[in-house]
């Protein structure tokens, strides 16, 4: 098993670390490093992705057809790796992640001419609408109803844990079509496009920590149009297996870790009180950090090995 990486390789790291340079701001690298969680200022939010974009690289994984940037396996853990080491914004964009790859599975010709477009440049931020009180883990249980209305559906019921609800203005949601079949089988997958639109109340969630990414969606009448599902009526379940294979992964997580690491080794190396000590000092403490540098190799060269597998 060779972990070498090819000539071709080393020199598309070599432009990913050039692009970094001139793109990763200081406002977009503060961005990164003081968003505790998977969303924070939503105009830098943009401003990067709109460089990704300007670049051909919005969308790593998604093929060329389809105006992503067509990176191989390799490619695309090179990238990774390189926005975590370089500090990059990581982001939650579910139209890039799971709205677009549903769609090039699922979707019409006439849905993915007007949606992934609007997805590569930022146009449209998606959320997702699966969870429900009551129907988490269970997620077929759902109860979110949509009745038949000529050329449209009329939507009633409640989505919780909703990320990004506030910062979006596209939903994918799942809905019970057809109540007297099975649970899996009366679930239709539905796109709702003038979001937040007349009868959509959206109640944030504030975490203990005092952030605010999730949220309470409530449906009273909204009406949707039929062309706007995804997959057939009652078929919903099919489509929404195949976007969670896409909802997890793709993140190279050595290097981020690595990352994290060196930070935690210099604020530990700096003097405490102004009593000249030092907890990197402290025998205990940084046998611990030595531990933890062991076990983020494995998984660098886990991941080296994974993707060398992968590309031959």
């Amino acid at each position: 098993m060779d972990l070498a990486m090819k000539p071709e390789d080393v020199a598309f790291r070599d432009e990913v670390r050039a692009f970094l340079k001139e793109n990763l701001t200081e406002d977009l690298k503060a961005h990164a490093r003081l968003t505790p969680g998977i969303l924070a200022d939503q105009d830098l939010r943009v401003e990067w992705l709109k460089r990704l974009y300007k670049r051909g690289w919005a969308a790593p994984s998604w093929p060329k057809e389809y105006g992503g940037a067509g990176f191989n396996v390799m490619q695309r853990f090179i990238w990774a790796s390189e926005c975590a080491a370089a500090g990059a914004p990581a982001g939650s964009n579910m139209g890039l992640s799971m709205v677009g790859p549903t769609l090039m599975g699922h979707g019409t010709a006439e849905q993915k001419a007007h949606y992934l477009p609007r997805i590569l440049d930022g146009t449209d931020w998606w959320c997702q609408g699966y969870s429900e009180p009551g129907s988490g883990s269970d997620l077929a249980s759902l109860q979110c109803r949509a009745v038949s209305d000529g050329e449209d559906y009329i939507i009633n019921g409640t989505k919780l844990w909703t990320t990004g609800a506030h910062q979006s203005n596209k939903m994918f949601c799942l809905v019970r079509t057809d109540p007297g079949a099975k649970p899996q089988e009366g679930i239709s997958f539905i796109l709702i496009d003038d979001f937040p639109a007349k009868g959509i109340t959206i109640d944030p969630i504030i975490t203990l920590a005092g952030d605010h990414e999730v949220n309470q969606v409530f449906f009273d009448d909204v009406r949707v149009p039929k062309k706007n599902r995804v997959g057939a009526e009652n078929n919903g379940w099919t489509v929404a297996k195949y976007l969670l294979e896409f909802e997890r992964g793709g993140t190279a997580h050595g290097a981020a870790l690595k990352n994290a690491l060196n930070k935690l080794r210099v604020l530990a190396a700096r003097e405490r009180d102004g009593d000249g000590q030092k907890l990197i000092d402290d025998p205990a403490f940084r046998r611990k950090v030595d531990e933890v540098e062991v076990e983020v190799t494995s998984v660098e060269f886990t991941e080296h090995r994974i993707m060398s597998q992968l590309s031959n």
